[in-house]
């Protein structure tokens, strides 16, 4: 691995480690501020994301639209409290240039409620842009592609 390309790891490395604190903290309003202006994020099921149909369990196309989930999930949570937990594998940069970089991991999610034994909400596998910006590295675009068709109602929070 080049200089550059080890520069280029750990940048990303020690983004996605931000990211993912930002989420299991529980710091949500901090959620959109990882990503572009005018982004894509889209949680969709594997069979429609490999046939490339639209049709997504959370889909937003800009950082107000994650604003709103933020804001609805604060305002709306309606049921027993739980925490999650998200175990992310080591990106694996597919290319990058002066521009982006096209990173992709794989993503579990537990949920643990505290009356309960903790359980996996999600399986995927997350593709995202990343783009150089004067802040640093922000997701133009993230798609989370879970492997069950199955997954739980509490799928609410951002991944």
């Amino acid at each position: 691995m080049s200089k550059t390309d080890a520069a280029a790891m750990a940048e990303v490395s020690a983004f996605y480690l931000r990211y993912y604190d930002a989420l299991d903290e529980m710091r949500l309003e901090e959620w959109p501020e990882f990503f572009l202006e005018d982004c894509l994020y889209r949680v969709v099921s594997r069979e429609n994301y490999e046939q490339g149909l639209r049709l997504s369990t959370i889909y937003a196309e800009s950082r107000g639209m994650l604003k709103d989930r933020v804001v609805g999930l604060r305002k709306t949570q309606v049921y027993a409290p739980r925490y999650y937990r998200r175990f992310p594998s080591p990106a694996l940069i597919r290319s990058s240039d002066d521009e982006s970089i096209k990173a992709e991991h794989n993503l579990l999610i537990a949920q643990t409620m505290q009356d309960k034994q903790s359980d996996i909400v999600l399986s995927a596998r997350c593709y995202d842009t990343l783009v150089q910006t004067d802040d640093g590295l922000m997701i133009e675009s993230r798609e989370v592609v879970y492997d069950s068709e199955m997954i739980p109602n509490s799928l609410i929070y951002p991944a």
